[in-house]
């Protein structure tokens, strides 16, 4: 019985993911493939203040997926969310 809780969770895990990934690429008109370039952490906590803005918790990991022209950066965490995050706020250690 254990089994099937655990690829139920992997299931919906897996959809939640699939929507992040679509919004992201509708919001954010991206067509590349998206590849982790990189890896950061969040050196403290910063709310959202746009839904395309990344919440960060300090010590967070992050995906770093692309670079934009400003000083920020296009970031997954951990939870399949995308958005942008100020690399001030980022650690690249």
């Amino acid at each position: 019985r254990k089994i099937f809780k655990v690829n139920k969770s992997n299931a919906e895990k897996s959809k939640k993911i699939e929507k992040e990934e679509k919004f992201f690429r509708e919001t954010f008109m991206y067509d590349k493939e998206i590849k982790v370039i990189n890896t950061a952490t969040a050196e403290c906590s910063v709310p959202s203040k746009r839904r395309v803005d990344l919440p960060l918790t300090a010590g967070e990991q992050l995906d770093v997926i692309d670079v934009t022209e400003g000083s920020a950066v296009i970031c997954r965490n951990s939870e399949g969310r995308y958005g942008y995050v100020l690399v001030e706020h980022l650690n690249f250690r």
